[in-house]
């Protein structure tokens, strides 16, 4: 890498934005240079989706072991010191992922260079690193976030983990507090709590997951709490500190001052962007406490810099940071200008069960003052998941208009992620509800609760006035 080399974009960061990025930039012809701090993969694939999700899986089947007794099976308890061997499987896991991760073979066979170490903006148009100066026609962003620390006296001292240091630990703690009811504290307090762990949730708002429907967040909730999870909501914790055998939380909620007790403390309270060492203010690139600021098309302030991931602080999901990158891409080497939409956009909550949606909540929809109808369908009404023992949870639409717009789809239920696209295409594509009800669904599936939920459709439609009387008229003309 000669110090006078030029490219046409240069990426900093190689998780799932950057890789992406410098795949299809340089696959379409563009010198590309990836620079990458540490290692290649990001957040996701070493500390966030996949050991929670071996985590989670881990968890589930001691679960199924523990209640095997409700299919007829014998059933057996899963001690914590057993369930310790589930922490080793996620480190199995990180370890397969490494091996079979070919993010750097993929990037060289498309052309992009990859390099290692920390770069810093020297200028609009050019960075340092390790001693060299780079310049490029444009710059991408793709640093992504890392774990936010509250400021909570005592915390620091008596030590705490985060996403980064979870799956680290070797055996299951006896207890855990977890700071935050988001995501990342709801699937962990699950997964922990069915290995053994008495889990305590600590959340400073009214609702678990306040990003979600507040009716399904609230059955989520309720089934948490049936497997021992604590949950203790509008808490402010107040201090913090270590003593023999664990760490003392003293803090106030509704209830008034509470003292809990926890051998460790999960701190999943959000996110923060990585802009510390890149010398932004070189770049102009103004930066604001979510993230990069950024425009419709992901350009940042700086004129040759575009940001796309959990570093703009938007969506922080490794599908949004895909579909970012490549707007990304087509905006800063092509003059045909695309722009980010974000109306169809699928989030996922991997408890048991899944907790899934697409467009506005229920409370969105009201606060818009949109006029929509809700329909709906429960689990426990559907073949598949009543014999999978699956029965708990519900689907819930929002349409808008006579023609049954879909402005909004939430699901608890069994592979709530997965079924959640079909409304994201009807969405995408302008399907209505009427649509989805007269599309044929394999039966039994668990995607019949999404059939079911759009005949709804139909009900409403014969019981309006109007097409009631003629209904009537039409029938009595007949007989």
């Amino acid at each position: 890498m000669a110090a006078s080399e030029r490219y046409d974009l240069i990426v900093l960061g190689g998780g799932s934005a950057g890789i992406v990025t410098g795949v299809t930039a340089a696959g379409l012809g563009a010198k590309t240079l990836v620079i990458e701090k540490a290692r290649l993969g990001g957040e996701c694939s070493w500390t966030g989706c996949v050991p929670s999700k071996a985590l989670l899986h881990a968890a589930a089947v001691a679960q199924q072991i523990r209640t095997a007794g409700e299919f007829g099976l014998p059933c057996q308890a899963v001690t914590r010191g057993q369930a310790a061997g589930a922490l080793a499987h996620v480190r199995e896991m990180i370890e397969r992922v490494r091996v079979a991760d070919d993010s750097g073979g993929l990037l060289a066979r498309m052309g992009a260079e990859v390099a290692f170490g920390q770069a810093a903006f020297a200028g609009p148009d050019r960075i340092e690193f390790e001693g060299r100066t780079l310049r490029a026609r444009h710059f991408v962003l793709a640093t992504g976030s890392s774990p936010s620390v509250p400021e909570i006296p005592g915390l620091n001292e008596a030590g705490f983990l985060t996403n980064r240091t979870l799956f680290e630990l070797e055996r299951v703690p006896e207890s855990l507090a977890i700071l935050g009811g988001g995501p990342v504290g709801v699937e962990m307090g699950q997964a922990f709590a069915r290995l053994g762990s008495r889990v305590t949730l600590l959340q400073r708002g009214p609702h678990l997951l306040p990003h979600d429907d507040v009716e399904l967040s609230e059955m989520l909730a309720e089934i948490l709490c049936e497997e021992g999870v604590e949950i203790r909501r509008n808490v402010e914790v107040e201090r913090v500190e270590a003593r023999a055998g664990g760490k003392i939380l003293q803090g106030r909620d509704g209830a008034g001052a509470f003292t809990i007790k926890a051998e460790e403390i999960l701190v999943a309270v959000g996110r923060r962007p990585n802009v510390e060492g890149l010398g932004l203010e070189q770049a102009q690139v103004r930066v604001e406490p979510e993230g990069v600021r950024v425009d419709a098309r992901l350009h940042t302030t700086g004129p040759r810099v575009w940001a796309c991931g959990d570093v703009i602080g938007r969506y922080r999901f490794s599908h949004i940071a895909e579909y970012e990158a490549k707007i990304v891409v087509q905006n800063a080497l092509f003059p045909l200008r695309k722009t980010a939409r974000y109306r169809a956009v699928p989030w996922t909550t991997f408890t048991a069960p899944e907790l899934a949606h697409v467009g506005l909540t229920e409370a969105q929809a009201k606060a818009r003052g949109l006029r929509y109808q809700v329909y709906r369908h429960g689990f426990d009404q559907d073949d598949r998941a009543l014999v999978e023992g699956a029965g708990r949870g519900l689907v819930k639409i929002l349409a808008a208009g006579a023609s049954g717009k879909i402005v909004g789809a939430q699901i608890l239920g069994p592979r709530a992620g997965e079924l959640i696209h079909e409304f994201v295409i009807a969405m995408e594509h302008g399907l209505t509800v009427r649509h989805l009800a007269d599309l044929i669904h394999v039966y039994p599936t668990l995607s019949m609760a999404i059939q079911r939920a759009s005949q709804r459709w139909y009900e409403r439609l014969a019981e309006r006035p109007l097409v009631k009387s003629l209904l009537a008229a039409y029938f009595r003309y007949l007989r």
